[in-house]
């Protein structure tokens, strides 16, 4: 996930304590006082001229101008991608917000000087100054930054704010205010995720109830109702519904017991385990058939699925396949594997309906067709209980999730970095068409290409641009949802900007504590700066392969989006 943060935008440009301090001439020509304020107060292009009078193209308008296209484009993406996203962009800058305030406060309580604290990049659209601090808004809402004096060795200032820089300031004082961005994050991510333990609850994978059945499956012939909760299946204690799912699927065609609570109590029932296999392709039109009670071909289809939009039936007993009559599950698989009955990718499909209607529909499963291996099938799908927790039980909680997030973020960030997973992220790249279409040639359910994709996408970048389109798909399952990934965006943040490596906040902290090893081990009390010069290629360089990682995220994500 790439946000560019930058305490030093325009270092070397616009360099700060530019004020003529003990040199301008009070009550001199007007020329002179000109060109003095002509020199405190460059416009964004550099160009001189008198305070509030200098020559910027359109000015008065331009600023209204400025604001006016960003207003038109956020408008624009409201109205293309909805309010939802809108919504996820202004939390983007809300945390990026609070990420350069953290660096401010800690900067301006150790007595640095800042000089800008600004929303945005590029053109300024609107600023005011108090004090040192100019506080404003740029065109380009892609970040924020914090400009605090004499980052560098190689930064000029005026010798009178030399006190006041940030390499002069003590080793904890400058490591505050380098990991102050990083705090922020963490404390928000605490925050948001202790208000969803209180306020919206979290589903327990071990408190859940039946909440639909498949018609005609196990399930459904041995009375198992809604409500239900399977607590051992065939002889096993089940916890989860995960659980449950896995012993069906180990148990095709055979009897077992199944025990369900119900009002309190537990009841043994006695159930065939039916067989099923799912017909699949590559376009993700797919559908279960699972044998009845007596060994019929039943359909189980997900609803506005594409075998379902097709004219598939849930519960529907499958008749023929390409004219060819079948009456059992194995007929089923055996027409489908004849290339001489289904020589194409479009199969049509006789089928009878519970009512007893006949119809044919016609399924198109895109370059290729195949059947998976045959697995048991019970037929419940889950509901999961919302458990709330109280303000006091939310804290331990909070700190267990933070603990269990920031390691795994860690390990994310580090696998991402490893060589072979960078190569298989540009390879992934290259790889994507820009509709997003995928390369594999195998066909295979959405179960198995969704774990695919969960695979790859493990390993994967994802920009601000992928951020906020997951955040936008999770506002559609509530607030909960939308609470945790907010709360799991901040870790990321956080935890990105540790990176050891400059420009990164991470790298300020290493080279501050590199700085500070050396002032110790030279025990004469002076002390060491380290040389910028030498710094920047490596910054330079990190800066560059970032940068196209980002571009490289940014296109992934609107050509082949994450899906939850």
């Amino acid at each position: 996930m790439t946000t560019p943060i930058d305490h030093t935008d325009n270092a070397g440009t616009e360099p700060a304590g530019t004020e003529p301090v003990g040199t301008e001439p009070v009550g001199t020509e007007p020329v002179a006082a000109a060109a003095a304020a002509a020199a405190v107060d460059p416009d964004d292009l550099g160009r001189s001229g008198v305070r509030g009078e200098r020559a910027e193209i359109g000015k008065p308008y331009v600023r209204w101008s400025r604001l006016s296209i960003l207003v038109a484009l956020l408008a624009a993406v409201g109205i293309w991608q909805g309010w939802r996203t809108l919504l996820l962009i202004g939390a983007v800058i809300v945390m990026i917000f609070f990420h350069e305030l953290g660096h401010f406060v800690m900067a301006r309580r150790a007595d640095m000087k800042v000089t800008e604290f600004m929303i945005g990049f590029g053109p300024r659209i609107a600023s005011f100054r108090r004090g040192d601090v100019e506080y404003g808004l740029k065109a380009i809402p892609a970040g924020a930054y914090v400009k605090i004096i004499g980052m560098a060795n190689i930064e000029e200032v005026a010798p009178g704010d030399e006190d006041r820089t940030y390499r002069q300031k003590g080793y904890w004082q400058r490591m505050g205010v380098a990991v102050a961005g990083s705090a922020m994050h963490f404390i928000m991510a605490l925050l948001l995720i202790g208000s969803s333990l209180v306020f919206i609850g979290l589903g327990d994978p071990s408190n859940w109830m039946v909440d639909n059945i498949s018609p005609g499956s196990a399930a459904e012939r041995a009375g198992v109702r809604l409500g239900d909760k399977v607590v051992e299946f065939g002889g096993v204690s089940v916890d989860s519904w995960a659980a449950m799912s896995a012993e069906a699927r180990a148990n095709p065609d055979r009897r077992v017991e199944v025990v369900v609570e119900r009002d309190g109590e537990n009841i043994p029932l006695e159930v065939q385990v039916t067989s099923r296999f799912a017909v699949v392709g590559l376009n993700g039109n797919e559908f279960q058939v699972f044998s009845g009670e007596e060994g019929e071909p039943i359909v189980s289809v997900r609803p506005l699925s594409g075998a379902a939009s097709a004219g598939i039936v849930d519960g529907a007993q499958i008749t023929s396949v390409n004219g060819r009559p079948v009456e059992k599950s194995a007929d089923v698989v055996a027409a489908l594997e004849d290339e001489t009955l289904v020589p194409t990718t479009e199969v049509t499909f006789g089928q009878v309906d519970a009512q007893g209607a006949a119809s044919e529909s016609t399924v198109n499963f895109g370059s290729r067709v195949g059947v998976t291996k045959q697995v048991g099938f019970f037929g419940v799908g889950e509901e999961r209980t919302i458990v709330k927790y109280s303000p006091i039980a939310a804290v331990p909680k909070s700190f267990e999730w933070f603990g269990e997030v920031a390691k795994a973020s860690v390990v994310g960030v580090w696998n991402f970095f490893r060589p072979s997973n960078v190569w298989g992220f540009v390879e992934r790249v290259f790889t994507t068409t820009p509709s997003g279409e995928s390369t594999r040639d195998e066909p295979a359910p959405n179960r198995t290409q969704a774990e695919r994709t969960m695979e790859d996408d493990a390993n994967r970048m994802v920009s601000i641009v992928g951020a906020v389109g997951l955040g936008s798909q999770l506002t559609e399952d509530g607030l909960g949802p939308l609470l945790q990934f907010l709360a799991l965006l901040n870790m990321a943040i956080g935890i990105f900007n540790l990176i050891p490596l400059p420009p990164f906040d991470g790298g300020h902290v290493l080279i501050g504590t590199y700085e500070k090893i050396r002032e110790l081990l030279r025990r004469d009390g002076r002390r060491y700066l380290a040389d910028y010069a030498k710094i920047m290629p490596v910054a330079t360089g990190v800066v560059i392969i970032m940068a196209a990682i980002g571009l490289m995220a940014i296109y992934l994500d609107i050509a082949d989006p994450v899906q939850i």
